[in-house]
């Protein structure tokens, strides 16, 4: 996916899979907020970072440049509508002229990590 952006993006994101819908989710966030980035922000440099603590996935999307996102723009919207059918909650912090940073965080079912097989 980054391989095909115009954009220099840090990624630091986990090494270990998490169930299926929720790594599908995850996917489909950050590709959207990559996007927007790249359509709309004229950023320099991203940065993509996910991590999981107290039950959840955070994502976490960020650019260095114009700010002043509007909220109810069709990518965002997407966005939040994913991250609500999953019952997580989305956070779009993007002042005008400071970069944008989008963080979604998204529930893990009780039964992640996945319990040890012992082969």
């Amino acid at each position: 996916m980054l391989s095909r952006l115009d954009l220099a993006v840090d990624v630091d994101v986990l090494s270990e899979r998490l169930p299926r819908d929720i790594e599908a989710s995850a996917y489909f966030i950050v590709a959207e907020a990559l996007t927007n980035v790249v359509k709309h922000a004229r950023a320099t440099r991203a940065t993509v970072r996910a991590a999981v603590d107290d039950g959840g996935l955070t994502l976490e999307v960020r650019d260095d440049r114009v700010g002043g996102t509007d909220p109810d723009g069709h990518g965002l919207m997407g966005i939040a509508d994913r991250v609500d059918a999953l019952g997580g909650g989305l956070t779009i912090q993007s002042p005008e002229g400071d970069g944008t940073a989008l963080v979604a965080r998204l529930p893990l079912s009780t039964a992640w990590p996945p319990a040890s097989t012992g082969r």
